[in-house]
């Protein structure tokens, strides 16, 4: 599922401001819906006026493989964390709005993925990051919480029955719900003076069972961007600070962390590389993910083969983008 309902973190080092202040490749994804692999939503990107600068347009629908696919669905540059509901038909993002006295806050909004439709979910103070739970008639998000930190919350997709999941002192972030719906996995990060120890924790819907699924990690290493496999059995997320950024896999009970990207003969990470990895999302037919590299001269969006991840392929003639998600076709 941005980080536009507080401050925007960068995934990527050298990410530069885009348009109305918002920052590239902190964006979220969700779960990947079981089925047949369709269309790819994602934030369209453009070179901005100065080096290492870009500017963001709106989201964009691409079918991969398919010459001539490429639509416009949405416009405007403020638009982030697009999902697609579990059966391809409806997708949910965050765009900023008008908030009391003038200021800028971050809503949910709704639009069919033919571009008809569009709906405000939710107003007032800032909302963000939405992932489907798999009935596909209601979401689990980011909002507002205790001390200025984000809480998880749920609500219906026609906005009603907004509730909260959890609220600790600490922040939840990127939610995402898995294919059976009985976990969610998100970014959790305790309250000062231990919030550089983020992590990657689960629980259940309730609230209930809540745990650490990447506690070897150590201070600073900021795992962000949790997804699930169509299986519910692995979570993908990237591993961060800066340019060397990669993405890892682990299971859902939190055995077995990989790294996927950049990996070397015994698992871990190899050290120089050029390109950095964020915001994985898993294909339907699970097998593979999209993801955003970053070599340097543009975020783009690229297919990453779980068999062949040393070798991750273009999606379309070499796609600038961000927060790429691959809906069930």
């Amino acid at each position: 599922m941005s980080r536009k309902d507080a401050a925007i973190a960068a995934a990527l080092a050298l990410a530069a401001a885009v348009a109305l202040g918002g920052l590239l490749f902190g964006d979220s994804a969700g779960a990947a819906w079981p089925g047949r692999p369709g269309p790819v939503v994602y934030v369209a990107v453009t070179p901005g006026d100065y080096r290492y600068s870009y500017e963001t347009h709106g989201l964009r629908v691409l079918r991969p493989g398919v010459l001539g696919s490429e639509r416009q669905l949405t416009t405007d540059p403020t638009d982030s964390d697009p999902q697609v509901s579990p059966e391809g038909r409806t997708v949910v993002f965050s765009r900023e709005v008008e908030g009391e006295g003038g200021s800028s806050v971050s809503a949910i909004f709704a639009i069919r993925i033919d571009g008809s439709g569009l709906t405000q979910l939710t107003d007032g103070v800032g909302y963000g990051e939405p992932s489907f739970y798999p009935s596909g008639n209601s979401i689990a998000l980011v909002g507002p919480g205790r001390d200025g930190n984000p809480d998880l919350y749920s609500m219906s997709l026609n906005g009603s029955r907004l509730r909260p999941i959890v609220s600790t002192p600490g922040a939840e972030r990127a939610p995402t719900v898995s294919p059976n719906g009985r976990q969610i996995a998100f970014e959790c990060v305790p309250p000062e003076p231990h919030s550089g120890h983020q992590n990657i924790c689960s629980m259940r819907p309730d609230g209930s069972h809540r745990r650490n699924l990447t506690p070897r990690l150590g201070q600073n290493d900021e795992p962000k961007d949790p997804d699930f496999s169509p299986s519910g059995r692995l979570i993908a997320f990237s591993l961060h600070p800066g340019t060397a950024a990669d993405i890892f896999t682990v299971r859902s009970d939190g055995s077995r962390m990989r790294a996927l990207t950049n990996r070397g003969p015994r698992g871990g990470r190899t050290y120089p590389h050029a390109v950095g990895y964020a915001l994985p999302a898993f294909s339907p037919a699970g097998g593979s993910l999209v993801a955003v590299a970053r070599p340097g001269n543009g975020p783009r969006v690229v297919r990453i083969k779980l068999g062949e991840p040393k070798h991750p392929q273009p999606i379309g003639a070499v796609l600038l983008g961000s927060s790429p998600i691959w809906a069930t076709g």
